[in-house]
């Protein structure tokens, strides 16, 4: 029995089928649907299913019409088909477990590029040097010759044959920088600072997502007996609007998500400080401190529940420190710009006296 399955768990997966349906199911360039086979998908004990790319962790609403539109091909082709819909989401730890085993699979299938793009151009190297090993090197085409059209012809192929090594090594280098960069993928995604960046990510979506449940972010005209209600200084009145249906669900589902994330990645942030690894917050810093950022030590000037309100302006390259009274723009004079340096991305600190003897002012030298 063929059955279409949405849930936000494994996303849209077709079982009961098999590799032979892929006139129908397969690349949209051949006339099929555009879904693609995996021997990875486990359902009810068999392996491999039908899926849709990019469907999964999304509320089965969102989905709705592209089942229908399988269910019909399906149908169509005589092979009715059951839907079963689901809204069983998958934590947040199989999610990441996931992720880092398609980057091993990853590893796995680049080097494999790799090491075929250098086995090409090895064979491209070995054919170059024969094209042209019954002529001495830097010997001349000896015009009017009876050997002038072949020695012409062997250099021709002598170039073509580096040419593709070239190639073939420049694709080397690209599947092994592939490669390294899956290898590292778990190392980067749970870096403190990238951390930190995606939990604030994170809340900044989650407080747009409450906003949309409560109807705070869609205020709309108050009505009457289908007449806009007016306030006593005659400008309309407004009213917040709910979000409600399908829409509601999939922010539901959102929400969940969301706070599920968040409180993943602080275990992460907070088994790194554990480890350690120092977390600077604003508790840290005071007004005159000096924080680190990319090789420079930036005068505290403020410090804000999300970042350090620090002086910028015309920065020489490899600065070591930057007070607020030193600051100056492009034109030399005295600047008082000021940027913000996120606490994720703040190296280092040092108070107003260790910054004093460690880098004497101008002045003071």
């Amino acid at each position: 029995m063929i059955t279409i399955h949405a849930s936000p768990a494994q996303g849209i997966i077709v079982t009961g089928t098999s590799r032979q349906h892929r006139s129908l199911l397969g690349s949209r360039n051949r006339g099929g649907l555009g879904l693609k086979w995996s021997d990875r998908i486990e359902h009810n004990g068999r392996h491999g299913a039908w899926y849709e790319p990019h469907s999964r962790d999304r509320h089965p609403s969102e989905h709705r019409a592209r089942v229908q539109e399988i269910a019909a091909a399906l149908q169509d082709a005589g092979l009715p088909a059951t839907i079963d819909i689901t809204e069983q989401a998958r934590p947040i730890e199989q999610t990441e477990t996931d992720l880092y085993e398609r980057a091993t699979d990853r590893v796995r299938a680049y080097r494999g590029l790799a090491a075929n793009a250098a086995a090409r151009a090895d064979r491209r190297r070995e054919q170059a040097a024969s094209a042209t090993r019954g002529y001495p090197p830097g010997q001349p085409i000896l015009l009017g010759s009876s050997r002038q059209r072949a020695h012409e012809k062997a250099i021709e192929r002598h170039h073509t044959h580096t040419r593709q090594a070239v190639d073939e090594a420049d694709r080397q280098r690209y599947w092994l920088s592939r490669a390294r960069a899956a290898e590292h993928l778990q190392q980067h995604r749970r870096d403190p600072r990238a951390t930190l960046r995606r939990i604030d990510r994170l809340q900044q979506r989650l407080r747009r997502v409450e906003r949309e449940l409560s109807g705070q972010a869609h205020a709309q005209f108050a009505e009457r007996d289908g007449h806009v209600v007016y306030g006593d200084d005659g400008a309309p009145l407004l009213q917040w609007q709910p979000a409600t249906g399908d829409y509601h669900d999939r922010l539901q589902l959102e929400q969940a998500q969301l706070s599920a994330k968040i409180t993943y990645w602080e275990d992460v942030i907070a088994q790194a400080a554990a480890e350690g690894v120092k977390i600077w917050r604003p508790d840290d810093f005071v007004a005159g401190d000096f924080a680190l950022f990319l090789g420079t030590w930036y005068e505290v000037i403020r410090v804000n529940a999300k970042s350090l309100t620090v002086p910028t302006g015309l920065i020489e390259v490899g600065r070591q420190i930057l007070r607020r009274r030193e600051n100056v723009d492009r034109a030399g004079r005295p600047s008082r710009a000021t940027g913000r340096i996120p606490y994720a991305d703040v190296q280092g600190r040092l108070s107003s006296a260790e910054a004093t003897t460690q880098y004497p002012p101008a002045a003071a030298r």
